[in-house]
């Protein structure tokens, strides 16, 4: 007897019995290398194999199982690494006229197909699996070594069918009462005391399909009960969590040391849950079983009959009420736990081990909801508006939803405003579902309602969640989501929404600083409710008054404010602005120039009432906001500028006399006077020239800073108010000192050259059609007054090595371009 025949024999008698001294991997790769060997046929071998009493025996293991899997996939490589090494010793003719590999090797897949056939389903499976990834290797070729692979042809194409008729076999046998309902699959409710008890094995089996079923023609995978998998898998997935409660116990575990300190006991209930999950096979798998799952999910909304889409989406609905649940469980517990109010320092070095697990954890179930409702969202987009009570829209409320609760582990990856390269399917899937959201049921005309639904339900689980939590970090990143999620919901939200539950819930924010994407995200939505006024009403100014500048999107974004000071006392601004809020309840007849029908509520989002008496507070917010640590010049430029825009834009939206019709715009422009005024009480010199008197170093960087903002204003303002703009702005560029040794004394050199620069750039890309002209004829009027005392050759050197290094400067402010994005703006300077 050969060796090599020694060795089969010994394979054999350890195949037939229940149990083998031999380690598992020693089994696995003698299985692999008969298989590949065996001459003339590996057929025998292969049946041997599936009917042995060593993998047959009960109960099924993970471990048997993917060796038997992983042997099937590794003959594979040795007969493909076989029959490359023969094809070296044969003669021209043999190469010529023989059999190829790619024929070799279908025939070698077809006989070992073979040997399997009727098998047991769950091993018949495994070998598939092993086979069916095999297969794939090949075709790919190793690129490590630069060889094309080769394709298999029919052979394969039976591998995948024997693949799925084996997998619903199995849930034929052990999936009895996953159905939607008793006696969709036959089996009566006194059967299924006599059919084995199969959610181990079913997560078995499961795990090996995610790894093969990818591989398989979706129109294949089609064939088998959709519905039924999906309720599997997510039962799969929702046992791998622990339904969400595997943080329930972290109260109990956590203790607190003499210094001060967290500290997890290792034999405590959360390290022994913690460890069973990360030493389960589900938990090592996720990854594949998240995919497979993601990929049915698509496959339930790509039906061409609607009895099964409406059985599809009604299925999905399921999975994702499921995934809220868990979510939400996750939520309780985290916000309950101290560990939730504690950093990193705060943790004892014995129990860091322990915290990291816990993340660990929570990333996987974030990774895992992303990659399923990615998938749903990325497949309901398509769908036509629908009659089933389960629609596009509500699959993105469930979305939302969803990641409202894990919110707190978002915010360890930035946010979802976050303009770093990171987790960019996160940002894809929120978005995504806030724009289905907004869009509504499409034919059904209720844009706004789910939207508007979500924005209470969200804001009132916020202010419960302020009066129950103490930690303030989930309470943060909740705050967070909840603002960036509203600014983008906002064109639809009504008047009554905004005002009732938007506002309560942003207005706290925009005096706090402290937490930065909070404090963004909160000015983002004010700007956001000014941007949809402006839009909403631009329709009706006449004779087409609104300029490109107007047009723009104004999706302007601004930090955070600091508290509110009465910084002007009774300033021209000041009585201006009393006399205009006292306007606003008299009846006044619509001017000649504004011939203009009353606004009803259903044609505007927000009232012009309403938004009237915003615009002086937020005016005010963002100047208090211009000291340092709070807004940065760009962002306060950007948001200022929107600011004036939409209140150039609500002068059409009540019936003001014509005089009037600007007053809220200039007042917003006259309170950035008297702030820059009182920053910089101007004294005469013997020359009569004006010299700025600064305090401190942080007043003469604010009093830039403002300069700038008021420069900004320009391409905002109608024409008559932009021509008065500008002579404002030329009597405070022309305050600077002219001579050079004057200004590197003051500390001044080269702003005046940035003023200029910023001005010119305003006018020369900003402004509109119309106005440019007027601009432009202003600008050539007072250049000599303006650029004087050979200030132009260092205004015209510094405006040129801004334009070209490529950089965003304090001069040009990216408006225009960041406005198409759905992340707030001020997040994204």
């Amino acid at each position: 007897m050969t060796s090599q025949d020694r060795g089969y024999t010994i394979l054999l008698s350890h195949l037939h019995n229940t149990s083998s001294k031999l380690p598992l991997s020693t089994l696995q790769g003698a299985l692999a290398h008969h298989l590949a060997t065996t001459w003339p046929l590996p057929t025998a071998l292969a049946a041997t194999a599936i009917s042995s009493p060593f993998y047959l025996s009960q109960p099924f293991t993970y471990d048997k199982l993917q060796s038997f899997a992983t042997a099937f996939r590794h003959a594979t490589h040795l007969k493909y690494r076989a029959l490359a090494d023969a094809a070296k010793t044969h003669s021209t003719v043999r190469a010529l006229l023989g059999r190829s590999m790619q024929t070799t090797m279908s025939q070698w897949v077809s006989d070992v197909l073979k040997g399997v056939y009727g098998g047991h389903p769950v091993l018949r499976l495994a070998s598939c699996s092993g086979l069916l990834l095999g297969v794939e290797d090949l075709r790919v070729g190793e690129k490590s070594e630069k060889k094309e692979g080769i394709d298999v042809g029919s052979a394969r194409s039976g591998v995948e069918d024997e693949t799925v008729v084996s997998l619903a076999e199995v849930m034929d046998t052990y999936a009895h009462g996953f159905s939607s309902s008793p006696s969709s699959t036959g089996i009566e409710e006194w059967e299924k005391e006599f059919q084995p008890a199969g959610q181990d094995i079913l997560s078995l089996v499961l795990i090996l399909a995610s790894q093969s079923l990818p591989l398989v023609a979706q129109h294949k995978l089609k064939a088998l009960p959709l519905p039924i998998l999906t309720r599997l898998l997510t039962s799969t997935i929702s046992s791998a969590f622990k339904a969400g409660t595997f943080l329930s116990s972290v109260s109990a575990s956590v203790t607190l040391s003499s210094n001060h300190q967290v500290h997890i006991s290792p034999s405590s209930p959360l390290s022994q849950t913690l460890q069973s999950m990360s030493s389960s096979p589900l938990t090592t798998s996720m990854a594949s079983v998240s995919r497979l799952t993601a990929n049915i999910l698509a496959l339930l909304i790509d039906s061409p009959s609607s009895s099964r889409l409406f059985d599809g989406m009604y299925t999905i609905s399921e999975t994702l009420d499921a995934l809220r649940e868990i979510t939400r469980v996750v939520e309780r517990d985290w916000i309950a736990c101290p560990l939730a109010s504690f950093t990193d320092l705060d943790i004892a070095s014995d129990s860091k081990t322990i915290s990291k697990s816990i993340w660990i954890t929570l990333k996987t179930l974030l990774f895992t909801t992303i990659m399923l409702t990615d998938s749903v969202l990325s497949a309901a987009v398509y769908l036509p508006p629908q009659s089933f009570g389960i629609t596009p829209a509500s699959l993105a409320l469930q979305t939302l939803h969803i990641l409202s609760h894990l919110s707190f582990v978002i915010s360890e990856f930035g946010g979802v405003t976050t303009t770093t390269q990171g987790f960019e399917q996160l940002k894809k899937t929120f978005y995504l579902g806030l724009d289905i959201l907004a869009q509504g049921d499409g034919e059904n005309g209720d844009s706004g309602i789910k939207a508007e639904a979500y924005v209470q339900q969200i804001c009132f689980a916020l202010n419960s969640q302020r009066a129950e939590s103490a930690a303030t970090s989930p309470r943060q990143a909740k705050q967070a989501f909840v603002l960036a999620s509203i600014e983008q919901l906002v064109p639809v939200l009504s008047d009554k929404c905004i005002r009732d539950w938007v506002w309560g819930v942003c207005y706290p924010h925009l005096f706090d600083s402290s937490h930065r994407e909070t404090y963004e995200s909160a000015h983002s939505v004010v700007l956001a409710i000014f941007a949809s006024h402006a839009q909403r009403q631009q329709q009706y100014l006449p004779g087409n008054q609104n300029s490109e500048s107007s047009q723009a999107s104004s999706k302007d974004s601004g930090s955070a404010l600091g508290k509110q000071k009465s910084l002007f006392g009774q300033s021209f601004a000041t009585r201006m602005l009393s006399n205009v809020l006292s306007s606003d309840n008299e009846n006044r007849d619509v001017g000649p120039e504004g011939e203009l029908s009353t606004i009803t509520n259903q044609e505007s989002a927000l009232s012009a009432t309403f938004v009237k008496r915003m615009v002086p507070f937020y005016a005010s917010c963002l100047i208090d906001s211009s000291v340092d640590g709070r807004l940065s010049t760009p962002q306060l430029r950007l948001a200022y500028s929107a600011l004036v825009r939409s209140a150039s834009v609500s002068a059409f939206a009540s019936n003001d006399r014509p005089d009037d019709s600007y007053t809220l715009a200039w007042y917003c422009v006259q309170l950035l006077l008297d702030t820059i005024h009182e920053l910089s009480p101007v004294a005469q010199d013997s020359k009569g020239k004006g010299k700025a008197r600064m305090d401190d170093a942080q007043n003469t960087d604010r009093l830039y800073r403002l300069q700038l903002v008021l420069i900004s204003t320009i391409s905002s303002l109608p024409l008559p108010l932009m021509l008065r703009a500008l002579n404002q702005v030329r009597l405070l560029i022309t305050e600077y000192p002219q001579d050079d040794s004057e200004a590197v004394a003051s500390g001044e050199k080269g702003r005046k050259a940035e003023l200029l620069a910023a001005l010119f750039n305003e006018l020369l890309e900003k402004t509109g059609d119309r106005e440019k002209e007027a601009a432009m004829r202003w600008w050539y009027e007072y250049r000599p007054i303006l650029v004087a005392d050979g200030g132009q050759e260092t205004f015209l050197s510094w405006f040129k090595g801004q334009k070209g290094d490529g950089k965003e400067s304090r001069v040009k402010d990216t408006g225009e371009e960041e406005t198409q994005s759905d992340t707030p703006i001020l997040s994204r300077i």
